[in-house]
């Protein structure tokens, strides 16, 4: 009797902890927090080619991801508000804002997840003269790859480093690109 008690204790001490630790599939919201750098590369616009910039990056994402087991594959969009601009004095401009659809892909290791992403992004950008400002509707491209751990059954944390690039944007040869890195937590329901 006691070795019955024992085995299934065990048993559901296991299963509740495999499910736990190794489960990701389910919706997820929540918001990030980072810093950016770039370049700003506009010569169809000034006589200087490039321009450095960095700035606070943060907003909020959601998603959904399905475990296959020792695999994890989602999409997710993101929104942030941001602070990437430059100032020179032959101009100046910024991003205001950027959103993002990706589709995630990772490993499994229990309650953390190694994963990579790729996907659009769309970005508001102006205060330049002599380019056309960038709407929302003149996507660039976003890569990633990032760390997700689950501190229990419904808060994760993370961070995750991207990087984006908009080619020929008001005129040929207008070009930005940028890198950020954030830290994130998500709630999963």
């Amino acid at each position: 009797m006691k070795r019955i008690l024992l085995c299934s204790t065990l048993l559901a001490a296991t299963t509740s902890t495999a499910a736990l630790a190794g489960e990701w599939t389910g919706w997820y919201a929540g918001g990030q927090l980072g810093y950016s750098y770039g370049e700003f590369d506009l010569e169809s616009v000034t006589d200087t080619d490039n321009f450095d910039t960095n700035g606070i990056i943060g907003g909020f994402m959601g998603g959904y991801l399905y475990d296959y087991g020792d695999w994890v594959a989602g999409v997710e969009l993101q929104y942030d508000f941001s602070d990437i601009s430059y100032d020179e004095p032959s101009g100046s401009g910024s991003f205001d804002g950027i959103a993002r659809v990706k589709a995630r892909a990772g490993r499994d290791f229990g309650n953390s997840l190694g994963f990579i992403s790729v996907g659009l992004a769309y970005t508001n950008f102006d205060g330049v003269t002599g380019v056309t400002d960038i709407d929302f509707d003149d996507p660039g491209v976003v890569a990633g790859v990032g760390y997700e751990y689950q501190i229990n059954q419904n808060w994760v944390v993370g961070g995750e480093y991207m990087w984006h690039q908009f080619l020929d944007f008001g005129a040929d040869g207008n070009d930005v690109t940028f890198n950020t890195l954030h830290v994130r937590a998500s709630y999963r329901f």
